[in-house]
């Protein structure tokens, strides 16, 4: 009988053991503290993948099943000779729940040291970081990486011809977070990030594999495009900010708080327009004041979207926005809620639902730590948004009547 190897590693956990089970064998939690993708039907038989952005990924199939106990799965790793198997415990403890994984079925011969070697590494941090994401609700694979603190958006050709910035690729910086190395460093809205230490970013998918060899502290060399100048401006990396919510009451009266000081602004900018000023384009290709409400509307609508997919477990998938596509939503809003006055109302509407919804989060999502830490964390910045354009909205007035 041919011998095999195995790896074994456990870790004690203040959770339950269902909250374990799911961490687990779930989708969306595999993602949270082990993988970057993965796909699993929970049921006897049914499929289990994990991927990693580093091109290692692994496949099998639930061979037991005994929830909240235990799973069994084949597992078939790229580039390993042959099918293991993997099987995770979670007992519970007079406090919390012992975790264990054990992956079992290494071939004794040296074509599957690799294989092996890799096991040992990824099941000990990875089980350190269930620990974390389950106790805390922080990544460590995010908690550790370099943060640079900017906030981005999407940046093409179109967009750089109207704007007027002399570069159609890169990644468009629309704010800094208060007390990171981008603040510090003095960038701002409307900033072109082209290259870092001299390697292209030509966009946001760039800034992983620039950044992972790096640490908290490390300086780095931002190449800019601002308007029609380069610079180079150097950044001191800090660390990722990591907050959790301590519960969805008291995320929706940090939002509250927050959407009332934006609102006041807004209102303010609107006082005294016309309908008939709110309408037109200051220029071709600029947004009216109208068509910008109708953009803060339809952006609290799919952030209400975004916040119903998380709290399943979730993990909503940005496409590149098409700015066609956007005019002929605006429109289509327009031409329901046409006055002033109701699309005001309207945004205001949409704002103090998003308040609502996250009061109304059910038990499971706030249980889930992970979880209320990605809603918090895109709730954080949300008033920004409105923050951002009420500049827009004032320059639009000022340019339509001075025309």
């Amino acid at each position: 009988m041919t011998e095999s190897r195995n790896v074994t590693h456990s870790v004690v956990i203040e959770t339950t053991p269902e909250l374990a089970f799911e961490a687990l064998t779930r989708t969306g939690e595999l993602r949270e503290w082990f993988c970057d993708e993965a796909h699993t039907q929970v049921q006897p038989g049914g499929r289990y993948e994990v991927c990693w952005n580093q091109g290692y990924r692994a496949d099998g199939r639930f061979t037991e099943l005994e929830a909240p106990r235990h799973a069994v799965t084949t597992w078939r790793g790229s580039g390993e000779p042959g099918e293991t198997a993997v099987r995770f415990t979670a007992t519970a403890l007079d406090q919390g729940v012992e975790v264990s994984v054990r992956h079992s079925g290494f071939g004794p011969g040296s074509e599957w040291d690799g294989a092996v070697a890799q096991a040992e590494r990824g099941w000990a941090s990875g089980l350190e970081n269930l620990k974390s994401v389950l106790e805390t609700g922080v990544d460590l694979r995010l908690a550790r990486m370099p943060f640079m603190g900017i906030l981005y958006d999407y940046w093409n050709a179109e967009r750089a011809a109207k704007e007027g910035i002399a570069v159609d690729h890169g990644i468009y910086v629309t704010d800094t977070v208060e007390g990171s190395g981008a603040r510090a460093a003095g960038l701002g809205r409307a900033d072109i990030i082209v290259a870092i230490d001299g390697v292209p970013t030509d966009s946001v998918d760039a800034l992983q594999p620039v950044l992972s060899p790096r640490r908290a502290g490390d300086t780095i060399h931002l190449e800019l495009v601002r308007g029609q100048k380069r610079e180079t401006v150097a950044l001191t990396l800090g660390s990722r900010p990591m907050e959790v919510p301590a519960s969805p009451e008291a995320l929706a009266q940090g939002l509250a708080t927050r959407f009332a000081e934006t609102d006041a602004a807004l209102k303010a900018s609107l006082q005294g327009v016309s309908e008939e000023e709110a309408e037109r384009a200051p220029a071709l290709g600029e947004w009216s004041v109208k068509q910008v409400l109708a953009h803060l509307s339809t952006g609290e609508r799919d952030t209400q979207c975004y916040l119903f997919e998380v709290a399943q477990g979730g993990w909503p998938e940005g496409v590149e926005g098409n700015p066609e596509a956007a005019l002929a939503r605006y429109g289509a809003v327009l031409s329901v809620t046409r006055s002033l006055e109701g699309m005001l109302e309207r945004l205001l509407a949409d704002e103090a639902e998003t308040i609502a919804m996250l009061r109304l989060l059910p038990r499971e999502t706030a249980v889930h730590k992970a979880r209320m830490r990605r809603i918090g964390q895109i709730m954080y910045y949300h008033p920004n948004h409105t923050q951002d354009h009420i500049g827009q909205i004032e320059a639009a007035i000022q340019a339509v009547r001075g025309s």
